[in-house]
């Protein structure tokens, strides 16, 4: 089995999907978690300058969802065949459209165009991506399939960035139930570094 290891900050941001992969998986890995000092230093040696990045055998991936997807695909969680890997993909390209607005208003210093921006995304942007979520999950317990795909836990680590939003939706409630309960997810989930984002 290959030996892998994740680089991220001390945060669940863009890195916790594929933890949630591994775990779910029960896949050994290194979560190692990085501070700025240490940033400063690994950043001209990574592929693109940023994290997260993840080592296979000491060979070097850049980019998120990249990594996602090759996680995904090593744990046999891609989908089942292609057309359901495509259908995850668009899954998981829409889970992650909410981290610059997220990003947007978590980030921002200026309180006054804070409360704006969490504004607009909580009347706007939110409903509107839920809606949509809603409409694909449908009346299925899955995203993709009969079975847990990296669609469900990429859609599952975007309600994790946002705990204080309602997903007014029942079926996008049962569906953030259900994957926290498999039990995998659950043992990460009480285990793991508690952060803010």
């Amino acid at each position: 089995m290959p030996s892998y290891k994740l680089t991220y900050f001390n945060a669940r941001g863009r890195a916790e999907l594929t933890r949630l992969l591994f775990a779910y998986n029960g896949t050994a890995f290194e979560d190692a978690r990085i501070q700025g000092e240490e940033w400063s230093k690994l950043k001209p040696n990574t592929p693109w300058g940023s994290l997260p990045i993840l080592e296979v055998d000491g060979k070097m991936l850049g980019q998120s969802i990249a990594i996602a997807r090759y996680v995904a695909k090593a744990v046999n969680l891609a989908g089942k065949d292609e057309w359901e890997q495509a259908i995850a993909d668009s899954i998981v390209d829409a889970a992650v459209d909410l981290f610059p607005p997220i990003g947007k208003y978590k980030f921002e210093s200026d309180e006054t165009k804070k409360a704006e921006l969490k504004k607009n995304f909580d009347e706007k942007t939110f409903p509107a991506y839920l809606q949509n979520m809603s409409k694909q999950l449908g009346k299925n317990k899955y995203f993709v399939g009969d079975s847990v795909t990296w669609a469900d836990l990429a859609v599952f680590s975007m309600w994790e960035m946002i705990p204080e939003n309602d997903l007014c939706h029942d079926n996008l409630k049962e569906h953030r139930s259900r994957i926290e309960k498999l039990p995998k997810i659950a043992a990460y989930l009480a285990k793991r570094p508690k952060t803010d984002f």
